[in-house]
């Protein structure tokens, strides 16, 4: 009996089966890194809010152009609080309004220095839009001696350079009779419960309140900003 001599080629497809093999898992690998915001060979730096020195942890950030299609996974700018007791109107969230009749509404909100200068809509105290800023239902409008509430995505061209607030700042709305009413920031709050509704209820004096948010949790904190009419 003769041995028989090996076949030539006959290792080919076994070895041709593991570089496919290596080719799929580098390709979802890759995949699974881009579907998680890195990309290869790029690193995305985490923001942190704010000059104001107390920046909250970020887990799930950036919150930096985010593309259109991605929009449905943009964190909303909640204000959830409990009822108000006591006697009053309320809005859908139980805080006490003033009269709508009361100040002049605003139809856009500017700032110079963070480069802010965005259109005011009314808002559903839930979500905030895209490429603007919300008024809360139920706040005052500017002239009415009350709380001025407007509330904003923390994401680029909207309402994420309001980390870098700081007192002194002039904060200008425009108003619908073509007047412009201008704040002064005198508070910064960069760490404000997700529950706190002291913040959005009617103050005795005219303040404009600012909101955005720190992270896509829902029960994240709030940064916010308060202004009082320049003297």
């Amino acid at each position: 009996m003769t041995e028989q001599e090996p076949r030539p080629g006959r290792r080919g497809p076994r070895r041709g089966t593991i570089l496919v093999t290596a080719i799929v898992v580098v390709a979802i690998v890759a995949g699974l890194a881009i579907a998680m915001g890195g990309g290869l060979g790029t690193t995305t730096p985490t923001p942190t809010p704010g000059d104001a020195g107390d920046s909250p942890a970020f887990t799930d950030l950036p919150l930096v152009a985010v593309p259109p299609t991605a929009a449905a996974a943009t964190p909303t700018v909640t204000v959830t609080v409990a009822p108000a007791s006591g006697s009053g109107s309320a809005s859908p969230s139980g805080v006490a309004t003033v009269p709508a009749d009361a100040g002049v509404r605003a139809n856009r909100i500017r700032i110079a220095r963070l480069g802010i200068d965005l259109k005011i809509v009314e808002g559903d105290g839930i979500d905030a839009p895209i490429g603007k800023v919300a008024h809360y239902p139920g706040s005052a409008w500017p002239g009415a001696g009350s709380n001025v509430y407007i509330y904003g995505h923390a994401r680029e061209g909207m309402f994420l350079t309001l980390w870098k607030a700081r007192e002194g700042d002039v904060v200008e709305l425009d108003l619908v009779d073509g007047t412009t009413r201008t704040y002064v920031v005198d508070k910064v709050l960069p760490k404000v419960p997700w529950d706190a509704m002291k913040y959005v209820r009617p103050t005795k004096t005219e303040q404009l309140t600012l909101q955005t948010s720190t992270s896509y949790h829902p029960t994240s904190p709030r940064f916010i900003v308060i202004a009082h009419p320049a003297p």
